[in-house]
């Protein structure tokens, strides 16, 4: 698969980048651990700086495909490391991790239709026999379609990456943003280096006046996969009112857990509506997920939505990191672990790639 290929070939790159951040970052701990306390919070995110300084993940993304992109983030900690990784193409993403403990989940999820409903109960979820009219997304919509990418330095000192992509039409535009340290985006929403955020924006002129608008998307994994009304980031205080699916895997006493989540609320032409996720398993691994987005004008012609839900994973290195809070130390045996931790996150990387490779033959 071109897609293996490329997570080698960018995980190999990242190693070598990996090596001279783990090294920088350690040297830099060393001295910026005398300049910070650890309850200061100098960028205002509600994230303590010797949080933000020992969590700060390597991001990065090599450029192959104007259409695609590939999303790859790294941190080597003393005692555990960590990697995620999200990749994009055609409407669809692939979001994964693995800890050199040895777990790792995955999931893919494609954006398949854009579709009109009418909220017959009065229930504000899209049940069945409710759907009026689909609109293909997927690669119909967003095969070929070019990806505009930037990125940026914040004022302390991380990078921020962001891709956009605006399906032919111009009815659905997804902003993508990934940040190497923690990132206030709202009053009452913080988004981690753990995560990516997927902002949807749709622009639909309404072939069934007054219905209102929804994405049904498809997750597939071999993983357990959960509902939970409450998200990761929501009950870590990053995030209000958030709920999400779970894709877990790996051993019971350290397993590893990815995850889609959401605002339970979106902007509907500049006013709150709820924002609802209904699924169903129509097979063995394979979910359907509709994101809700119920109209609150009876004869509107056309809705305008904004929502952002998000790709993440949980962190087994962020929960040491709070759970083990040691002086970090510029010294041989931490750059030496840093080392051996990136050249075993290669081997997971190559392990988890021809993993992939094999499924998809199957």
């Amino acid at each position: 698969m071109a897609a293996s290929r490329r997570l080698v070939r960018a995980f190999a790159a990242t190693s070598v980048f990996a090596l001279v951040f783990a090294t920088a970052i350690v040297v830099r701990a060393a001295s910026d651990a005398r300049l910070f306390p650890t309850d200061t919070d100098s960028d205002g995110d509600g994230v303590p700086d010797a949080i933000e300084l020992a969590t700060q993940r390597l991001v990065s993304s090599p450029r192959e495909s104007g259409s695609e992109f590939l999303v790859t983030s790294v941190l080597a900690s003393p005692g555990l490391q960590d990697q995620f990784g999200v990749s994009y193409k055609s409407g669809t993403f692939d979001v994964w991790y693995a800890s050199t403990e040895g777990a790792s989940s995955e999931y893919q999820l494609e954006l398949r239709n854009l579709v009109e409903w009418g909220d017959s109960n009065r229930n504000e979820r899209i049940d069945t026999g409710e759907v009026l009219r689909n609109f293909t997304l997927g690669d119909a919509a967003f095969g070929g379609v070019p990806v505009v990418r930037f990125n940026r330095t914040d004022p302390d000192g991380g990078r921020v990456f962001n891709f956009i992509v605006r399906s032919l039409g111009d009815e659905v535009t997804l902003n993508l943003t990934i940040a190497q340290r923690f990132m206030r985006i709202a009053s009452n929403r913080v988004l981690t280096p753990m995560e990516m955020k997927m902002g949807i924006a749709i622009s639909h002129n309404l072939v069934n006046p007054g219905a209102s608008v929804g994405i049904e998307m498809q997750l597939d994994t071999e993983g357990e996969f959960t509902y939970s009304e409450r998200s990761w980031d929501d009950v870590h205080a990053f995030a209000q009112g958030d709920g999400a699916v779970n894709v877990t895997d790996g051993p019971s006493d350290h397993p590893a857990t990815v995850f889609f989540s959401w605002s339970k609320t979106a902007m509907a032409d500049g006013l709150p509506v709820n924002a609802t996720v209904v699924s169903s398993e129509p097979a063995p691994g394979r979910y359907d997920l509709y994101l809700a987005y119920p109209q609150q004008v009876p004869s509107a012609g056309r809705a305008g939505i904004e929502h952002d839900p998000t790709l993440g994973v949980e962190s087994a290195v962020y929960a040491h990191i709070l759970g083990t809070p040691p002086e970090l130390q510029a010294d041989l045996v931490l750059y030496a672990g840093s080392f051996a931790a990136v050249a075993l996150l290669v081997g997971l990387t190559i392990v988890a790639v021809n993993r992939r490779r094999k499924k998809g033959e199957n």
